[in-house]
């Protein structure tokens, strides 16, 4: 029997982690063969085979750089991998910031979490950790942001959120109680970065939710030849009728209902996909017509709209964040979890930070490479030198070791969780040795000092 598995270890605590690794040994004791995509890098070293495709990623990657034993990839230079699996990158320690002042929930009850009572640092990078189910999600996705939203006065249904492990525990859906004690100084916007879809049809893209594509349809229109025919901005969108194709209707491609089978997307007969009318392409900017933009990656857009720094500082937030490879006009149903938090995050980024913010992330490093995962992390401190702050459930170690503050919670999943084993700096929990999280944040702790800086 051939299984093939994709990611199996993302969402897992690495005490799961290992239990993972038992199921698969045992399964491969059975003659079985197994196939897996994987970024975690317990999984790797303890692959009988790796196969490392890179170097980067989209058109930069593609590319079988190495495949035999994982002692093998020593020797290969162009591997980005190679510097995770045999040490030297990755996260450099720092010193852990003081908080300039404490936000404290009080008696939260929702899923496996009763009557818990917890103080989160403002202005620093916090991690709530724990093994999986042990009500992570249930604190940092449902009961802060809606507890702080309504104190806010923007409220945040703690019912809006996506299914996981914490609700999959519970033996019913229960309601959130809690409130927030003391003041709340510093924080007047509350911004949750999910990996939530950032739409959920074609029409939404890239370029549409940074806010960028404004600024492209604005130069199209400005173009002489634009003008001479009276063409607004609206003309080159393609979610209101005007430049629009009108079979599509702009989605540049057509549904088609299939007798007892699921209905499909073909490509638009009369736009070919290009999601406008002809006369709409007629009119170019810099000899490229609206849809020659879209199709373009943001990589490629950064040349081609260089020294427009109006529509350049979006697209270097998407650079920063690891996104050079995505086409502008990428439709968001093809975007992965972590593409769509990471977009989100580049909307952020390019906002002028005022230092009042907190920021809520529910594993933001799931299904991510090392190197993704570093480069997100890098933009979540920066975000926290700018004042803010950022709360994150995580499960990922090496993060969880460059926090400025730790929440471990358990000390089991469903039942057996949902209380603090151990708050502080990651040192602090690391050395308590109490909890399942501590002898694994130890070890990153101690892989950390080896890491040379970038």
């Amino acid at each position: 029997m051939v299984y093939v598995l994709d990611e199996p270890s993302a969402g897992l605590h690495p005490q799961d982690v290992t239990a993972l690794l038992g199921i698969l040994d045992g399964l491969k004791g059975k003659g079985n063969s197994l196939f897996i995509v994987e970024h975690s890098v317990a999984v790797m070293r303890h692959a009988d085979w790796l196969v490392d495709i890179g170097p980067g990623a989209g058109e930069h990657g593609g590319r079988v750089l190495y495949s035999g034993p994982p002692d093998g990839l020593a020797d290969i230079e162009e591997s980005v991998t190679r510097g995770y699996l045999f040490g030297g990158r990755g996260l450099p320690l720092r010193t852990p910031r003081e908080a300039r002042s404490w936000l404290s929930l009080e008696n939260v009850t929702r899923n496996n979490l009763h009557d818990l009572t917890v103080d989160i640092p403002l202005g620093v990078f916090t991690v709530v950790t724990g093994v999986s189910g042990s009500g992570k999600s249930s604190l940092v996705s449902q009961a802060l942001p809606s507890l702080l939203g309504d104190r806010l006065g923007r409220a945040v249904p703690a019912d809006d959120e996506p299914v996981s492990d914490e609700s999959l525990l519970a033996d019913a859906p229960e309601r959130l109680d809690g409130r927030v004690a003391g003041p709340v100084t510093g924080v007047r916007r509350l911004i949750v970065i999910d990996q939530r879809p950032i739409g959920r049809t074609p029409r939404s893209n890239v370029a549409t939710y940074t806010g960028l594509f404004d600024h492209v349809r604005r130069r199209f229109a400005d173009t002489p030849e634009a003008r001479s025919r009276r063409y607004k901005p609206g003309r080159f969108s393609f979610n209101v009728a005007g430049g629009r194709c009108p079979t599509c209707e702009g989605e540049g491609s057509v549904m088609v209902e299939l007798l007892f089978l699921p209905s499909v997307y073909t490509e638009c007969p009369d736009c070919h996909g290009t999601r406008y009318k002809a006369s709409t392409l007629e009119v170019t900017w810099r000899g490229r017509t609206i849809a020659d933009v879209l199709s373009m990656s943001v990589e490629e857009a950064n040349l081609f709209f260089v020294g427009d720094e109006e529509i350049t500082r979006s697209l270097a937030a998407l650079s920063d964040v690891g996104l050079d490879y995505l086409r502008l006009g990428q439709p968001a149903t093809e975007l992965s979890g972590g593409e769509a938090q990471r977009v989100k995050l580049a909307a952020e980024l390019q906002r002028a930070q005022r230092g009042d913010t907190l920021y809520v992330l529910d594993e933001p490093t799931s299904g991510l490479h090392c190197a993704d995962t570093d480069r997100l992390v890098a933009h979540l401190q920066t975000l926290v030198d700018a004042g803010n702050t950022v709360v994150a459930a995580e499960l990922d170690m090496r993060v969880v070791a460059v926090a400025d503050h730790v929440i471990d919670l358990g000390p089991g999943a469903g039942d057996a969780g949902g209380t603090v084993v151990a708050a502080g700096t990651p040192a602090y929990v690391a050395d308590k040795g109490v909890g399942a999280s501590a002898g694994y944040l130890a070890a990153a702790l101690q892989a950390a000092t080896n890491v040379t800086p970038l």
